[in-house]
């Protein structure tokens, strides 16, 4: 197993067995990271298990916004994974439908990306929250009426970026993989983990990791086959397909 996070003071780990020391011990603390994948990769799981490992191993208060998902639907997949119990001090989870009752016209063309600044500076300023999870980028876009998308895009990695905290942004990519979102959102994070099935042999589709890039480390580029069992991630060397 890897070392806990003490070894690396300025890094999040993602407390995925055989990853952190592929990306120098973590991410470095106030990153923007892009978590992407095609649908059923898993994203929204390995977010999960980041913000869980960090609160009970580290204590840090954390944040999962969810545009798609209930927070009770949420709740009921961690216990599914293994991460029940969690403390509803540490591990803040909002939804879609908290966030409208909060701001009644969201509904009636108001910025959504604003909508989340003004939810998540409010969570770091009275709560301490120091890791977010927004899933998911795709989710925003298919609300928003966005009239100039990388412009709004750029304000809103700047506002995360000032705002201290650690982000990563989940993304769904095309079935090819290498396109990471609509709007050329790598560019923009200052990381990008990529996650896709890969076909071995004739029957047997293993889910693979990899570190696209990540600023200020040294990264391994290759993929890594990602295995979940027991409640927990790890990363190995591909099996020969």
């Amino acid at each position: 197993m890897e070392s806990a996070g003490e070894n690396h003071p300025d890094r999040i780990q993602t407390y995925v067995d055989g990853f952190d020391s592929k990306i120098g011990g973590g991410i470095l603390k106030g990153h923007v990271v892009l978590i992407a994948g095609t649908p059923g990769t898993m994203k929204s799981s390995i977010a999960l298990s980041i913000l869980y490992n960090n609160v009970k191993k580290r204590g840090v208060n954390v944040l999962y916004v969810s545009i798609e998902e209930s927070k009770e639907s949420l709740l009921m997949a961690m216990d599914m994974l293994g991460f029940g119990g969690i403390d509803e001090n540490k591990f803040f989870i909002v939804d879609i439908g908290r966030l409208r009752l909060e701001h009644t016209d969201a509904d009636v063309g108001r910025d959504w990306f604003k909508i989340l600044k003004e939810y998540l500076r409010k969570k770091v300023e009275n709560e301490g929250v120091e890791i977010v999870v927004i899933d998911s980028l795709t989710a925003i876009y298919a609300l928003a009426s966005i009239t100039n998308p990388r412009q709004e895009l750029f304000h809103f990695f700047g506002f995360l970026k000032r705002l201290g905290v650690t982000t990563f942004l989940i993304s769904e990519t095309q079935v090819n993989g290498n396109v990471f979102g609509p709007y050329h959102e790598d560019f923009l994070a200052d990381g990008t983990i990529l996650m896709k099935f890969v076909d071995v042999g004739e029957v047997d589709v293993q889910l693979r990791i990899r570190a696209v890039k990540m600023r200020h480390s040294k990264i391994h580029h290759g993929y890594l086959t990602l295995i979940f069992r027991d409640g927990q991630f790890s990363a190995t060397t591909p099996i020969a397909e």
